[in-house]
């Protein structure tokens, strides 16, 4: 069952100690030592900087951060040698204690009779040594990461939106990552079984089971994410305010696929969600697949009451998403008692003086933060605030 995270009045620091990358991206080998303060990593464009950041994150929720195939974050030219795997270790420092953290992809050997397929790459989980599911691993980093990528978030597709919105859920929410596999697990049986009715090798009694079933993890996943857009609704505005300059208003709202009303509980949201399956049953069978639950669901940023997605500039949409971002790293230490790390790849690039100064003023509150650019004089930009230099230049660290 879901827990729901309570306020903390102070966060207690994460502080990454050490980093290793074997095989990562564009790193065949790579040892980081890291402190307390703000990190600045420069370099030009292409020599591995967000990767790194990326690598980071991966610890964090167990993922890539650009949503690219696990495949993806091997080195070039590793995956030939079967044997060769990629690995990305943390040495992370928390109010617990200390976290040992590892993720590994590894490559299978080549199947025989698909030999003009690329070799499977299975990723493995481990914490302090010992093996770990992918749902007790996601959230025991906890960071806020702010990507060249994000600034399409809010204008591109409902996916991407519930994978933000899974992945800062999954950080506050307690058994959040395991509950949104289960439902994802019973919608690919639900939805197989929809197709045989369809087609006439199933029966139509089959699916009381796996509606209940469904409804059970929907309503769980959908109260979680209510929850945080609540959280991000409440906390955004004024850091938006403070980013921005403006009076504009800025507030979220959640777009369910089905009407969900004024439900008391998780349980009562999931006899709603019932009583809608039941009345679309025809055309669930119809179509062949699930049409309503949280795959189905999204959200909108909306300043003024105008959606950001359809009528912002790229500038206010940017700022919208770093407001969004620092919003994160504020929710997360509140509500969960750790303070994030907070990780901005190349988020300076395109903000004025001003600004800079309210994003680090925001963010000097934090134990540890790591920043990209391809601006080598940003460090002058920065101002009082004491860093830590760092270069990469094609893969290697140069201090």
């Amino acid at each position: 069952m879901l827990t729901s995270p309570h306020p903390h009045p102070r966060g207690n620091p994460i502080l990454l100690r050490a980093l290793k990358l074997s095989n990562f991206r564009n790193y065949a080998a790579l040892e980081l030592r890291l402190g307390p303060g703000v990190t600045l990593i420069d370099g030009r464009n292409g020599q591995g900087k967000t990767n790194l950041l990326e690598a980071i994150y991966l610890m964090s929720i167990g993922r890539s951060s650009r949503g690219s195939a696990d495949r993806q974050m091997v080195r070039a030219g590793a995956l030939d040698d079967f044997l060769t795997h990629t690995q990305v270790v943390g040495d992370v420092a928390t109010s617990a204690g200390r976290l040992g953290l590892q993720v590994d992809l590894s490559a299978g050997a080549p199947n025989p009779g698909a030999s003009d397929q690329p070799p499977r790459v299975q990723k493995t989980f481990r914490v302090n040594g010992v093996p770990r599911r992918a749902s007790d691993f996601v959230g025991l980093l906890k960071a806020a990461l702010f990507a060249v990528e994000d600034v399409d978030l809010l204008s591109g597709p409902p996916a991407a939106r519930r994978r933000y919105l899974d992945i800062l859920t999954a950080q506050l929410t307690p058994g959040f990552a395991r509950e949104a596999q289960d439902y994802q697990k019973v919608l690919t049986q639900r939805n197989h079984l929809l197709k045989s009715i369809r087609e006439r090798a199933a029966g139509e009694s089959e699916l009381e089971f796996w509606d209940d079933q469904l409804c059970l993890h929907a309503a769980r996943v959908v109260d979680a994410r209510l929850r945080v857009i609540h959280a991000l609704d409440g906390i955004t505005d004024p850091i938006h305010r403070e980013l921005s300059g403006l009076g504009q208003a800025l507030s979220f709202r959640y777009s369910p696929s089905f009407e969900l009303g004024d439900y008391a509980d998780a349980p009562d949201l999931s006899r709603t969600m019932l009583d809608e399956l039941r009345a679309i049953r025809r055309r669930e069978i119809a179509a062949g697949f699930c049409l309503v639950g949280p795959h189905r669901d999204d959200f909108t940023a909306e300043l003024d009451g105008m959606e950001v997605g359809s009528f912002a500039s790229r500038g206010q949409t940017r700022t919208v998403i770093l407001a969004m971002k620092l919003g994160e790293a504020q929710i997360i230490s509140d509500s969960v008692g750790d303070k994030p790390l907070v990780l901005l790849d190349d988020v300076m690039s395109e903000l004025d003086a001003e600004r800079r100064s309210h994003v680090f003023s925001r963010i000097s509150d934090y134990e540890q933060v790591i920043i990209t650019t391809a601006q080598t004089d940003l460090a002058d930009a920065i101002g009082n605030h004491p860093i830590r230099r760092v270069s990469i230049d094609s893969g290697r660290i140069i201090e």
